[in-house]
């Protein structure tokens, strides 16, 4: 871990929550020093249960977040058989070709709606995977 907060191995900054934790914790071992044991168990109590919180609420936001992979690679494989739609003759039959373009436009919405979940994934620091052209 460098001063700056960023872990050497990932290159990325160190997430806030860990920092303030590391934080408390000292605070609970400078109140021991101190002679306030009863003030430090206090601490390291909240702090524990606090950080067992936290890591229940991360795992739980994770796997919804997690849906954004697999969103995504479904989105890739509607969009590119709708356009190879659009290239058939059949698409272009009376009625087929709006619906089609219905589906590559609607879905064109979705695939902003996983770029923010995206960019939900780089907030909390998940590693996200590089996307792929739909």
């Amino acid at each position: 871990m460098s001063a700056t907060g960023e872990s050497a191995a990932e290159g990325r900054p160190r997430p806030a929550h860990e920092t303030l934790r590391d934080r408390l914790l000292a605070e609970a071992e400078a109140r021991e020093r101190a002679g306030d044991a009863d003030a430090a168990v206090r601490l390291r109590a909240l702090v524990e249960e606090w950080w067992r919180e936290l890591e229940s609420w991360d795992a739980r936001v994770r796997e919804v977040l997690g849906v954004h992979h697999e969103i995504n690679n479904a989105l890739v494989g509607v969009r590119g058989n709708t356009q190879l739609m659009l290239m058939n003759p059949a698409g272009q039959a009376p009625g087929v070709r709006e619906r089609l373009e219905v589906v590559l436009r609607e879905s064109g919405r979705i695939q902003e709606a996983t770029v923010r979940l995206r960019d939900l994934k780089r907030v909390l620091g998940s590693p996200v995977p590089r996307p792929r052209a739909a």
